[in-house]
Formats: C-alpha cells, sequence, structure tokens
C-alpha cells in the first residue's frame, strides 16, 4: 500500500484531499476528466504492486482454510416493516361531577392507582339522598297498592264496600232532596215546620227568661202551687206503681183473661181475611206479569230483562218498568201499569198480613202472659217502676224546696246560660224561615248541583269497589296499577342516578394523575375534578406512510425498543389502524396504535415474537422458564448456531407447536394453548371442556418458577412514559414453513443455483483431505440471511461453506431484486424463524 501511495503524483493545488472529496458526486458521476485520469493511474499502481508480489514471493506450501459446515433445517422466513412512534397511555380523561355542590370528601391523591368503579370523591348529598328514599317509600306503597289489588277480599272489605254504598245511596237522596227544595217553591208543611219551629223556639227563649226572672225575683203564688200540684202528681204515680206491683203479685183477674181471649179471636179473623186478600193480590200480580211478558216477549229488553225477574218486583224494578214504559206505545204501557199496580196491591196487602200476623202473635202472648204466673223479670219491671216513681217524687219535693229557698249565684248562672243558647235557637230557626220565603240564589243552586254530582260520583265509586271485590278487579285496574309502580321505579331509577352524579368514580383501572379539588370546595359541574390515566398500560402512537399503510392489519405482532430505556425489548401487537389521512407538507401519515404486551398475552404470540427475534430470545427463555416449553413442544433444532444466535424453530420453547403432552390437545373453540397452562401455573380449574392427559405433570418446582417468571421478569421491566420515543419492527408476514440454508451456502452457475455438500474421500487422498461435490437446488425467498429450498436438498443436510468458490455468490445475484420487491423493509431485520447449526 506504501507503494500504491508513493506512485501516486501529488497534486494538492488542483484536487481535495479524500476528505473533502464529496461522495455523491462520485457516485452520481459528475467528478471532473482530471479526476478519472486520476483514479486510473491509481488502478494501474495497484496493479502492478500486486503482479510483483506474486512474482516476488517465497516458494511456501499453498494454505486451504478449512470450510464452514453448516446444516440446512426447517423454519420460516418472516416480513416485517419498522416504524417510529412515541408512547401514550392506553386511556386518559378528566373527570368532573354531574352536578354543582359543595365537597364532602376526597378519596384518592395524585399517583393512586384506583379500580373501576372506586369512589374518588363525594359532593353533599343529603337532599338527593331524602329523594331516593322517598322514591322508595312510593315505590313500596305502589307494590303494596298492588299487592292488595290481585288479593282476594275479606268479609270485612265487602262488607264496608255495602256500607259505603248505603251511605252513599243516604248522601245522593239527601242531595236530592236538597236540590228538589231548591228548584220548587216551598211546600205549605215545610213553612208551616219552620214557623211551627219558631214559635217553639220563642216558647223555650221566654221560658229560659221567665226562669232567669223568677232567681231574681221570689217565686210567686202560682209557680208554689204548680210545684206542690208536681209533687202530689209524682205521689199519684207512685201509688200507681206501688199498686200495679201489688196485683202482679196477686195475679190477674177473670175478666182480664176472658178480654185477651176475645182479643186472640179477634186477631185470629183479621188474619184470616188479609192472608185471603194477598193470595188475590198475589194471583192478580201473576196474571198481570205473565200478560204484559206473552204480549211483549219479542222485545229482547222485556224478554232478557223484567221478564226474568222474580215477583214481587222491587222498587229499582219497578222503576226500571216505569223507565222502559215511556215513549212506548198506550198498549205497553197499559200492561206495564198493570203489573205495577197489582205489584202495589199485593205488597199493601202483604204488609196487611204481615201486620196481621204481629197482632195475633202479640195477642197470644198476653194472653199467655195473663195465664202463666208472674215471672222474676216482670215482678222486676214493676219494682223499677215502683223506684221509678219514688225517684219523681223526689225531684218534686226538690224542685218545691228550690223554689221556697233562695237562688245561688250558680243557679242564676246557668239560667244565663239557658237564655242565650234558647235566644240562638230561636235565630237560628228565624234564619230557616226566612231562607224558605227567600228567593233561591243562582249560586246555591249550582252548589247543590255540584254537591248532588259529588254524591252520585261517590255512589259510582263505591258501586265499582262492590263489584271489583265481588268479581275480582278488571284487566285495566291491573294495567293502570302495573303502570304506577313502573313510574315508580322510574322515578327511584332516576333518583339514583341524579344521587351518583354526586360522586366520581374510576371509569376504569388506571393513575389519579391530577387532583384538582378539596373537601369543603364549592364546585361546577364543569370543573375538571380528575385525571386518570392507565400509564400501566402503555400505547405506542406510530406514524405510517401510505407505502406501509395497507400491509397492516389489527392483531399483527411486533417487537418495540425506546431510545430512552436501554437494551430491553417490548413485545407489541397493533390494536387499531386508521383509514383517516393526516396531510403535513404535501406528506401524507396515519394513525396507528400498537399496544405493549403482557403475561399470558405473550405467549400467545411467542411464535410470532420468535420468528421477530430469528430465536425467542429471551422471551422465548421466559416462556419455557414457566415450564410452557416443555408443555407445547420443544423444537428439533435447539442447538446453538455458530455465529452466537440460539438455535430451534418456530415449535421450539415458547412456540406453539411441536409434539410435547398437549400437542395433540383437542381444544374447544375458543380455547388456547395458553388458557389451560394458565389454570395449571396458578392451580385454578381448567377451562371447561378440557381434559388433560393422564401422564401430563408439571413438577412443583417448575411451577413456582413459571409464577416468578410470569409475574415478575415482566413487571421487571421499566414501563416507558408517554411521549417516550419508539421505534417498532412489525411482523407482517410468516412464510409457510421450508428448508433453510445460510444464503453463503447457496452459489450460482451457467443460470442454475446449487449448493456444495460432503462427497467419499478417495482412498489414496492424503490426511485431512476433503471430498464434495455440487448439488443442483431450487430456491424461493430470501430474508438475507437465510433462503427458503424448494427442493434438491432435505433438511438435515450437511453444508460445506467456502470449498468451492466457482460461480456467483447468491447475495450478490439477490441484491438488487430484493431492494426492488421489498420497499417497506422486505425479508430480513431478524432471519428466519429458527435455524439450525450453520
Amino acid at each position: 500500500m506504501a507503494a500504491l501511495a508513493g506512485g501516486a503524483p501529488s497534486r494538492s493545488d488542483e484536487r481535495p484531499v479524500m476528505s473533502e472529496v464529496d461522495i455523491d458526486l462520485l457516485i452520481r458521476g459528475r467528478s471532473s476528466r482530471r479526476r478519472w485520469l486520476l483514479l486510473a493511474a491509481s488502478a494501474v499502481l495497484v496493479a502492478v504492486a500486486v503482479a510483483t508480489w506474486f512474482l516476488l514471493r517465497p516458494g511456501e506450501t499453498d494454505v486451504v482454510a478449512e470450510p464452514q459446515r453448516s446444516e440446512a433445517v426447517m423454519g420460516q422466513l418472516s416480513t416485517t416493516v419498522n416504524l417510529s412512534g412515541s408512547a401514550e397511555a392506553e386511556r386518559s380523561t378528566t373527570l368532573s361531577f354531574g352536578v354543582s355542590g359543595t365537597l364532602a370528601s376526597v378519596e384518592v391523591e395524585s399517583g393512586d392507582a384506583v379500580q373501576t368503579g372506586d369512589v374518588l370523591a363525594t359532593l353533599d348529598d343529603a337532599d338527593a339522598q331524602r329523594r331516593v328514599a322517598t322514591a322508595e317509600t312510593q315505590l313500596r306503597l305502589a307494590e303494596l297498592r298492588l299487592d292488595a289489588l290481585l288479593a282476594d277480599p275479606t268479609a270485612v272489605e265487602i262488607a264496608s264496600a255495602r256500607q259505603s254504598i248505603e251511605s252513599a245511596e243516604t248522601q245522593v237522596l239527601n242531595a236530592e232532596q236538597a236540590l228538589t227544595r231548591l228548584s220548587e217553591p216551598p211546600a205549605a208543611s215545610d213553612l208551616a215546620s219552620a214557623e211551627q219551629a219558631v214559635a217553639s223556639a220563642l216558647g223555650q227563649l221566654s221560658s229560659a227568661e221567665e226562669a232567669l226572672a223568677r232567681l231574681s225575683e221570689p217565686p210567686g203564688a202560682s209557680d208554689l202551687a204548680s210545684a206542690e200540684q208536681a209533687v202530689a202528681n209524682a205521689l199519684g204515680q207512685l201509688s200507681s206503681a206501688e199498686e200495679a206491683l201489688a196485683a202482679l203479685i196477686a195475679g190477674p183477674g177473670e175478666t182480664e183473661i176472658a178480654a185477651a181471649r176475645t182479643d186472640v179471636t179477634q186477631a185470629r179473623a183479621q188474619l184470616s181475611g188479609a192472608i185471603d186478600r194477598a193470595d188475590d193480590s198475589w194471583h192478580a200480580l201473576a196474571d198481570a206479569f205473565d200478560e204484559f211478558c206473552e204480549q211483549y216477549d219479542h222485545l229482547g229488553d222485556v224478554a232478557e230483562g223484567l221478564c226474568t225477574v222474580t215477583l214481587p218486583l222491587s222498587d229499582a224494578q219497578v222503576r226500571e218498568l216505569r223507565d222502559l214504559a215511556e215513549d212506548r206505545s198506550s198498549n205497553f204501557q197499559r200492561y206495564a201499569n198493570a203489573v205495577i199496580n197489582a205489584n202495589v196491591a199485593f205488597v199493601a196487602d202483604d204488609a196487611t198480613r204481615q201486620s196481621a200476623v204481629t197482632a195475633l202473635s202479640s195477642a197470644e202472648q198476653r194472653l199467655a202472659d195473663l195465664l202463666a204466673p208472674a215471672s222474676e223479670e216482670d215482678r222486676y219491671q214493676a219494682e223499677q217502676s215502683v223506684e221509678a216513681a219514688r225517684a219523681s217524687h223526689t225531684a218534686a219535693v226538690a224542685r218545691l224546696e228550690e223554689l221556697q229557698a233562695e237562688p245561688s249565684a250558680e243557679d242564676v248562672r246557668q239560667a244565663e246560660l239557658a237564655v242565650e243558647a234558647a235566644r240562638a235557637s230561636h235565630t237560628a230557626a228565624v234564619a230557616r224561615l226566612e231562607d224558605l220565603r227567600a228567593p233561591v240564589d243562582e249560586g246555591e243552586f249550582e252548589q247543590a248541583r255540584a254537591s248532588l254530582e259529588s254524591a252520585r260520583a261517590t255512589l259510582a265509586s263505591a258501586r265499582a269497589r262492590y263489584d271489583e271485590l265481588s268479581t275480582g278487579p278488571t284487566a285495566n285496574a291491573i294495567a293502570q296499577q302495573e303502570e304506577n309502580v313502573r313510574l315508580s321505579e322510574i322515578s327511584l331509577e332516576e333518583a339514583r342516578a341524579a344521587l351518583a352524579d354526586f360522586t366520581v368514580t374510576a371509569p376504569f383501572h388506571g393513575i389519579v394523575e391530577a387532583v384538582n379539588v378539596q373537601p369543603g370546595d364549592r364546585v361546577a359541574a364543569s370543573l375538571a375534578a380528575f385525571t386518570l390515566s392507565t400509564s400501566d398500560r402503555i400505547l405506542i402512537a406510530l406514524t405510517v406512510t401510505e407505502a406501509d399503510l395497507l400491509s397492516l392489519e389489527v392483531g399483527q405482532t411486533g417487537i418495540a425498543t425506546f431510545d430512552a430505556i436501554d437494551d430491553v425489548e417490548y413485545p407489541v401487537r397493533i390494536a387499531s389502524s386508521s383509514r383517516v389521512p393526516n396531510a403535513a407538507q404535501g406528506v401524507v401519515t396515519y394513525e396507528v396504535e400498537a399496544r405493549l404486551l403482557a403475561g399470558p398475552e405473550i405467549a400467545e404470540v411467542a411464535a410470532e415474537l420468535a420468528a421477530l427475534r430469528g430465536t425467542g430470545g429471551d422471551l422465548a427463555r421466559l416462556l419455557a422458564g414457566a415450564g410452557f416449553g416443555a408443555a407445547v413442544g420443544e423444537g428439533s433444532g435447539g442447538s446453538a448456531r455458530e455465529d452466537g444466535a440460539a438455535g430451534g424453530d418456530a415449535r421450539g420453547a415458547g412456540g406453539l407447536g411441536g409434539g410435547g403432552l398437549l400437542a395433540g390437545l383437542d381444544l374447544p373453540e375458543g380455547v388456547t394453548i395458553q388458557d389451560v397452562l394458565q389454570a395449571v401455573a396458578n392451580g385454578e380449574p381448567l377451562p371447561e371442556g378440557v381434559t388433560l392427559p393422564e401422564d401430563f405433570e408439571i413438577a412443583p418446582p417448575v411451577l413456582e418458577q413459571g409464577a416468578e417468571t410470569q409475574q415478575g421478569a415482566l413487571a421487571a421491566r421499566p414501563l416507558p412514559a408517554p411521549g417516550m420515543s419508539a421505534s417498532v419492527t412489525i411482523l407482517k408476514e410468516l412464510r409457510e414453513e421450508a428448508v433453510l440454508v445460510p444464503v453463503s451456502a447457496v452459489r450460482q452457475l451457467d443460470g442454475g443455483w446449487f449448493v456444495t455438500v460432503p462427497a467419499p474421500v478417495a482412498d489414496d487422498a492424503g490426511a485431512g483431505a476433503i471430498a464434495f461435490e455440487h448439488v443442483t437446488v431450487e430456491v424461493g425467498e430470501s430474508d438475507g440471511t437465510n433462503v427458503e429450498i424448494l427442493s434438491g436438498i432435505e433438511a438435515g443436510a450437511v453444508l460445506l461453506i467456502g470449498a468451492d468458490n466457482s460461480g456467483i455468490a447468491f447475495s450478490a445475484t439477490q441484491q438488487q431484486q430484493q431492494l426492488r420487491q421489498q420497499p417497506g423493509g422486505g425479508f430480513g431485520g431478524g432471519g428466519p424463524a429458527g435455524g439450525g447449526r450453520q
């Protein structure tokens, strides 16, 4: 090299030094002619130096390098794309209250981890609590009313309903009478009664005033005489009672018994006549009724109504017949009136008959009493009469003595009160009389009419209630009450929803990033009280060009690294891909999000991760350390490559294929191998429909190691903070399994591809001799490290690399072709999903 350097003429004043040469201009062929001449001269000097070295070198023995041995293995090539982006929390939100109010409590601080539904803060909700309690009470009442409606009525309820009907009918009758009195002029009898009431009240007032005057003045001779007469009368009554008692004790005389017998005979005769008249009236009623029904049974309202009732007719049925006869023919009215008159006659005769029965019973009882000896009860009643007469005599004597004595102040006061009461009664009677004589006021008439309508409505309600109890509630009533229950439920739901607005809860698992309120603060509904994010669950926001967008799909796996975190790789999976373009300065990009994986999610994509790393790397060893490698099947190519990378195909450590104990396990739809292994490792029940082989067992130490690895190894990886820059390699395609060999083992000669394999060594060959031969092969895709062999050799074949350098190296022939075929990164960036020894 020194000779090369000394042979080149130096013209530093005409060309720049090497450090100043523009490499881009050299590549584009824009150098000056002088530079071309200089390069040609340099090439000649190099050639002369090489020739001189070959001519002058010592005559020592040629040294041939030992060829490198490699083994063809089964594996898979992968297609990747390299992207960049930045970390961000999976979810982030600001939280506020649904209403304004005074803050009662704050349950968290900045940095606290919360779970979904955890309470962060609460406003003063006393009023809302009361509204909820009121709504709950209303709902319970509505439910009780519905239960009562559906329950069978009791005898007490039915009796009460009947009583309500009777009371309502009385109210209707009174209201009708009151309206009638207002509608018609007052009857003479009413005026006479009112005038009599005025006169009576006036008399009571005069008596009260006279009594008061008597107390104020000494009693007159007439008063004393009247009191003395009252004493005498009371004494006479006492004598009569005592005589009656004596007669009862002595017994009845013959005259009394004879009179009683006569009374019985007369009563029997009267009863016989009453019975005959009642029978005649009944036959007349039956004939009139039958004749009426025969004449008009072709009328539906007659045949199906009145003609089906039992005689005699009730008052309501008589009214119905009268209403039915209105606006009918004269014959119809004649027959109807005949029925009504016959019914009235029968009712009257039957009443007479009943009176005669009562009279006969009384006469017979009187005779029996006379014939029977006096009972103890009769004697007791006679004695009570004597006592009552004696008490009246005593009162009369006391009254006489009172008149003869001086009146007390209390007596005067009571007399004055009596005068006031009598005066009030007189005033009321006069007002009543004037009211009858005065013309009717329109307001009173309307009030009476309203009272009648109200009474009728009450009667209708009472009858409906009775019918409801008798026949059960109607479907409409049940539906209405059910709607009331539903409305009460809605009111309760609304009250509870309003109560929930007084509390801020965590909508998802996350970390409280900011707390902007304190207890006692008056907060508005729009105030951002808290900031919550999933800083423990990270997404990577990727910026993807239009050239890469269509090759990306949700669910694709990749590996991410962060500039701020050295020597740590993170498994990721594309979580979302937007087709909405973002244009900036003429460049169109799209938003794609990748999510960092953890735990069982990594096991689910172990094969893809192994493909990205060329072996499973740390992630595969992590899964194998948890016992998953033995369970799902170890790969056959597990030896180390000579270039230092671990071997094994996609079925190796962390893979999902292979011939392990679970390789042939029949899993239900939706259940994965990882679900089974996770349940075994955690001591949980197996997924439904899964049965493990009898010889399947994972030793306890392996289970413990797996649990520690799954929970600790990934947890030990530092989580990137939002905003950190990331580089992501996404696995776009994982090709079908094929025989793979290193690219350095494949060469091209005369348009065909071949590999060099060992051949038998001749017997006369010296020690250490190596024989080889060419095997023609058909090649597929390449990732720059390995080449797919479609035919020519099988997996396990031993290759010799460097034994024969004839032809052209595969990498030299494929470089430009790979660049044209793979503008997005193409095959490469990590080797095959396995590989054997090389």
